[in-house]
């Protein structure tokens, strides 16, 4: 590290590194040890944890030992049909369609490296998708002509889920 990114970082004056710098100073194995810190290291150190929007809204409610894995989510997503998935995986595309915003899809497919087509693909056998606050958004997003709903599904959605979604399409 530079005498001015020690500046920075731990708020030392240049001054007194200078003084440091001397080699009859009392503080000169101090400053040897600080000049050859990496910067990188100490960036990684003092920064707050990252937060991830993804995992948030996927454990979210979730017992600390079930929550989703990284590897779990990439397996998920990297599936072509949603048939194919596992019960584990259709609750992972049930709270990413219906709790996530279409912004999200980038985020998705950039941290966990999966293709949108695959996403596309099991939306379009998603239950989640005759929901019609889901429905409005990713139709939307994926450029698909809206599903007509029957009666049938009007039927199982909760009306207090329904209410939610509601006011998810006023806000769109």
């Amino acid at each position: 590290m530079t005498k001015k990114d020690i500046n920075k970082l731990f708020d030392i004056p240049i001054s007194t590194l200078n003084e440091w710098q001397k080699i009859d100073s009392r503080k000169n194995k101090l400053y040897t040890f600080l000049i050859n810190l990496n910067k990188k290291d100490i960036d990684n150190i003092s920064s707050p944890h990252k937060y991830h929007r993804l995992f948030h809204i996927l454990n979210r409610n979730i017992n600390k030992d079930l929550q989703y894995t990284y590897d779990e989510i990439k397996t998920a997503f990297s599936k072509v049909d949603y048939n194919c998935a596992t019960q584990r995986e259709q609750l992972i595309y049930s709270k990413f369609f219906k709790e996530c915003e279409s912004e999200d899809l980038n985020s998705l497919s950039t941290v966990f490296g999966v293709s949108k087509m695959n996403i596309k693909n099991i939306y379009l056998d998603a239950p989640e998708r005759s929901l019609k606050g889901v429905a409005k958004i990713w139709d939307k997003r994926f450029r698909l002509k809206h599903i007509q709903r029957d009666a049938i599904s009007v039927n199982y959605t909760p009306s207090a889920l329904q209410l939610i979604l509601n006011k998810r399409i006023l806000n769109v």
